[in-house]
C-alpha cells in the first residue's frame, strides 16, 4: 500500500492533540484532513532503535615464526554500497609477536578505506564498524587465531535515513514527494507510525523521540498507542487536583481541587500519569480513591488523566 500522507512532528503538543480521535470518531492528524477512525485497517508503530557498531577482537592464540595467519572479512563497500568479501593474510617474520601480527592485519584493513570497517591494534586486533554500516562478518579457520564479537545493531528511524525514504517536493524533480518531508531533521530520531485505511490510503507519522510530550502520543497511555489497541484515548490535565500512589498497595488518592473520579468518568483501564509515573487504573473505590498497577510511590502532584474509550462508530 502506498503512503499518501506524511506528518513530521519535531515537537509534540501536550495531551496528544497532534494525533487524536474526536467525539465524532474522526482521527485528526496535524496538517492533514481528518478521516474516520472506523476506516482504519491497521496501526503499525516502529520504535526508534539506536545504531550500535559491531566490534570484533582477534586474539593471536599461537605465535609462530614464519607462519601464515588468515582471516575472512565480509563487509560493505562504502562507495558502492555493495557487499564485498576480503581475504586477509599475514605472514609473520622470524621474530614473531602477537603485536606484530595484529598490526599487520590492521594495516591491511586500513589500507582499504573503502571498507565499512576500521582497525586498531596492540596485542590484539580490534575491528570496528563505521557509522551507517554497523554489521560485518569476520571469521577464521586458522586455529592460531580466535575471535570474540560484540554484536552490532542496525539503527531504525534516524532522520538521515528517513530523508532518503521520504523525498521532499522541494526542487525540480518532485514526483512522488511529500511536502512534510522537508521538515525531517537529519540529526533527530523518530518513531514511525503507519496508519492504513480500508479505503486504500495510508499515512505515516514521524514523531521525534526527544520531543517533550512524546509519551502523550506514544507512551503506554498515549493517543496513538490507544488507537493501535482500538481505543479513543482522551487526555486531560486537571489544574489543581493532585494524585498520589501508595507504595506496594497501588492505592490511588486524589486530593485538593474539585476533580474526582466521578467527574473524570474514571473506570478500570484508564491511566493516571504523575510526572514520569504511570499507573493503569484497576479499580475505583470512591470519589477520590482507587487502585492502579503502579506499586511504587508516586508523590502527590498534579496529573494527566487518560480515559480509554471505545472508538465512536
Amino acid at each position: 500500500m502506498s503512503v499518501t500522507l506524511l506528518n513530521v512532528l519535531n515537537t509534540v503538543t501536550a495531551l496528544g492533540t497532534d494525533a487524536s480521535v474526536d467525539a465524532n470518531g474522526f482521527l485528526n492528524l496535524q496538517g492533514t484532513p481528518a478521516f474516520k477512525a472506523s476506516s482504519i485497517d491497521s496501526v503499525v508503530i516502529t520504535p526508534y532503535v539506536a545504531e550500535v557498531a559491531q566490534v570484533s577482537t582477534v586474539t593471536v592464540s599461537t605465535v609462530s615464526n614464519n607462519a601464515v595467519y588468515s582471516l575472512s572479512l565480509i563487509c560493505n563497500d562504502v562507495n558502492s554500497g555493495m557487499i564485498t568479501s576480503v581475504p586477509l593474510t599475514v605472514t609473520s617474520d622470524s621474530t614473531a609477536s602477537n603485536t606484530e601480527i595484529a598490526a599487520a592485519f590492521a594495516a591491511a584493513i586500513n589500507g582499504m578505506p573503502e571498507l565499512s570497517v576500521t582497525a586498531t591494534s596492540s596485542t590484539t586486533l580490534v575491528v570496528t564498524a563505521k557509522a551507517g554500516f554497523p554489521i560485518f562478518t569476520l571469521t577464521t579457520s586458522d586455529s592460531k587465531l580466535s575471535i570474540s564479537t560484540s554484536a552490532g545493531t542496525v539503527g531504525v528511524g534516524t532522520g538521515a535515513s528517513l530523508i532518503g525514504t521520504y523525498p521532499s517536493t522541494a526542487g525540480y524533480f518532485n514526483a512522488g514527494g511529500f511536502t512534510a518531508a522537508a521538515s525531517i531533521v537529519a540529526t533527530n530520531n523518530y518513531t514511525q507510525v503507519l496508519v492504513t485505511s480500508t479505503t486504500g490510503g495510508s499515512a505515516v507519522i514521524l514523531v521525534n523521540v526527544a520531543a517533550t510530550n512524546f509519551a502523550d502520543l506514544l507512551g503506554s497511555y498515549g493517543t496513538i498507542t490507544g488507537l493501535k489497541a482500538g481505543y479513543r484515548a482522551i487526555l486531560s490535565a486537571p489544574a489543581t487536583t493532585t494524585a498520589a500512589v501508595t507504595v506496594t498497595t497501588g492505592a490511588i488518592a486524589l486530593a485538593g481541587g474539585s476533580v474526582t473520579f466521578a467527574t473524570l468518568g474514571a473506570q478500570s483501564g484508564d491511566f493516571i500519569v504523575i510526572g514520569s509515573d504511570i499507573t493503569k487504573i484497576t479499580g475505583v473505590t470512591g470519589l477520590t480513591a482507587g487502585f492502579g498497577t503502579l506499586t511504587t510511590a508516586a508523590a502527590a502532584a498534579t496529573f494527566k488523566y487518560a480515559a480509554w474509550r471505545n472508538l465512536p462508530l
